[in-house]
This record gives structure tokens, C-alpha cells and sequence, in this order.
């Protein structure tokens, strides 16, 4: 026992520093690259940097914030950390310069602590500000100075705003975009989709605000039942139970930019607040989105542009629960009074 105790503390102490080793690896990494940019520009351009790791929808959200950062900064090199699996959102933005990968948060507070840029937008302040391994969590001072926290962020406003706020910039109503090459384009035509179909988007990281399976279920063979339309479903995963060839399951199929494009041909995107539905937002598919109480949030909007403004969009709400609990019959009730896909 004794013998195993001792493994067990060895090996995670083996992990832990090989870990911080690698944190510090992929710091000075930064740093000297940044450095060399530096000497390179002889002053003549700032270094400018954009902290937002992650959350998908955040950084989808976000990207109006680029717009107005190139604008204050016109002739300078504008970098934004973020984590690699969301690198690809930030990819052909054309008012970014260069990416940076974010290895844990421990290595995003020391790029921070360095002061290597000349100019920085922290604006990562709520979630995954914090490494288990390294025990280190990383403060916003400028959120925390404008009273903008994970308690009462959305009674500030929507992402974006929240963002321009942090940031120091205008709080205009801009809509996203995202950056669909004719690679996405080409791979989504390799799955010679239908031509009228409807997107769903069933599971986000947050459980409450997923529907039980068998709601989703009983939503889609209602439509496929009622409506002459194909149902495509995207996300990581599914665990729906469907036999119909008028379903689609594209779950793990699409990288983020090839999923917007699948969303972007849909006639209609339906799906609870998530990633996927700010990809919605950003290529102009008009969404229904199911929204629940979060917190001590009832009535909040996390979106910019046509879908705030519900030109674009629908918003489903519960107000004293989590969207897990907004009834089938409530969805399909709404899609009919607002005559928003044709039923047979």
C-alpha cells in the first residue's frame, strides 16, 4: 500500500512538472517571437494583443471587436490568443496579423504579467481563467475595475458589448462574421445535402440547457412527419435515435467554419443558446433559439446584431428554469404562428 502511495505521488509529480516545464516552454516561445517582431518594427508598429481563449460562442460573438481594434490601431500587428481547437474562428480574419496558441492559463498569465505587448485587450474574464495543474488562476484587473464579473456580466449587456466595454472601445450594435474559404465551401458540397433542409443543434457543454433526447426526437419526427424538409443535425455528438432518411446526422463529421457553412444553406437553424448558434447569427440563417434562466439571468441576450434585434431570429424563453424545461409543443408552436417553414 505503502509502495502504491508512493507511485501514485511520483507520478503526479511527474506530470506536474513536466507540465509547468511545457507552460514555460511555450511562454518564452511567445515572448522571444514577440521580441523579435519587435526589433524587427523599430518602433515603427505596435505589438497589439487580444486575450479571448475561449468560449466558442464568445469568440464568434467577438469578432466585430477586430473591426474596431484595426481601427483603433490601423498600422499596427494585432495578435490574439486563443485556445487551438478555436484557432480556425480567427483564421483569414483580415484585421488580425498573426494567432497565438494559449497551452493552459498559467502560460496566458505570464504572457500577460510580461508585459511584451504594447498594447493589450484582456478580455477573457469568466470561465477557464483557471489551471488545475499549475494552481493558478488569472485575474482580469480591467474587468474587475469596470465591476464586469461572471455574476453580473449579462446585466451589462450582450457578449460583444461586454467585450467593447472591457475593452475600452464604442459599444456599437455590430453583427459577427466568420471567414468561410472555398475549402469549407468544397467540403460541404462533398456532402451533396439536400436542398431544403433544416439545422438542429441539440447538445452544448451545459446540460441545462439541453433537451432530454426524447425531446428531440419527438421534435424531429414531428418534422420530418409534417413538413416535406430534410432535418441535419450538427455538433460534437449525437445521441438521438432516428431511422429516417430524411435525417441527417453530421455530429463529428465538420470542423467549426464547415459547420457554419452547413448552417449558412439551412432554410432554418433550431437549437438552444450555443457556439452554433452564433455561427447562425454570423452567416445570416434565421435561428429559433431556446433560451433559459442562467443565474440570476431571466431575460438576457447574447447576441449582436439581426439576432438581438429579432429581425433574424426567434428567441424561446423560460424564464424560471433551464431550456431543458421549454415543452416540444411550445417550440412547434411558435415555428407555426410564425409561419417561418411550411407544413403540410
Amino acid at each position: 500500500m505503502c509502495m502504491q502511495k508512493f507511485i501514485a505521488l511520483w507520478q503526479h509529480r511527474y506530470r506536474k512538472y513536466t507540465h509547468l516545464f511545457k507552460v514555460h516552454l511555450h511562454f518564452l516561445k511567445v515572448y522571444f517571437k514577440i521580441l523579435f517582431l519587435k526589433i524587427r518594427f523599430l518602433s515603427k508598429r505596435k505589438i497589439v494583443g487580444i486575450i479571448l481563449t475561449q468560449q466558442f460562442g464568445d469568440i464568434v460573438a467577438g469578432e466585430p471587436i477586430t473591426r474596431q481594434i484595426r481601427g483603433k490601431h490601423p498600422d499596427d500587428y494585432i495578435i490574439w490568443v486563443v485556445k487551438p481547437v478555436f484557432r480556425e474562428l480567427l483564421e483569414n480574419n483580415p484585421n488580425l496579423n498573426d494567432i497565438i496558441e494559449e497551452f493552459c492559463a498559467n502560460q496566458r498569465k505570464l504572457i500577460i504579467d510580461s508585459g511584451v505587448f504594447d498594447v493589450l485587450y484582456n478580455l477573457q474574464f469568466q470561465n477557464n481563467s483557471y489551471c488545475s495543474v499549475c494552481n493558478v488562476y488569472v485575474e482580469n484587473p480591467v474587468a474587475d475595475a469596470k465591476d464586469i464579473t461572471i455574476h453580473n456580466y449579462y446585466f451589462q449587456g450582450n457578449l460583444l458589448t461586454i467585450q467593447q466595454k472591457i475593452a475600452g472601445v464604442a459599444t456599437e450594435d455590430l453583427a459577427p462574421n466568420i471567414f468561410i474559404t472555398d475549402a469549407h465551401r468544397d467540403k460541404v458540397d462533398s456532402l451533396n445535402l439536400p436542398n431544403k433542409y433544416l439545422v438542429v443543434h441539440c447538445q452544448s457543454a451545459q446540460n441545462s440547457r439541453n433537451w432530454d433526447s426524447s425531446k428531440w426526437e419527438e421534435l424531429i419526427n414531428y418534422l420530418i412527419e409534417k413538413t416535406d424538409y430534410y432535418i441535419v443535425e450538427i455538433g460534437l455528438s449525437s445521441d438521438l435515435n432516428i431511422q429516417n432518411k430524411r435525417y441527417i446526422n453530421l455530429c463529428g463529421k465538420l470542423n467549426l467554419l464547415e459547420t457554419g457553412e452547413v448552417i449558412r444553406r439551412a432554410l432554418l437553424f433550431i437549437g438552444i443558446d450555443s457556439g452554433p448558434a452564433h455561427l447562425a447569427n454570423a452567416v445570416g440563417t434565421y435561428g429559433v433559439i431556446m433560451i433559459g434562466k442562467l443565474e440570476n439571468f431571466t431575460s438576457h441576450i447574447p447576441y449582436s446584431g439581426k439576432y438581438k434585434s429579432g429581425e433574424n431570429a426567434l428567441i424561446l424563453r423560460n424564464t424560471e428554469g433551464p431550456s431543458s424545461e421549454i415543452p416540444v409543443q411550445d417550440l412547434i408552436k411558435v415555428i407555426q404562428q410564425r409561419k417561418l417553414i411550411s407544413f403540410i
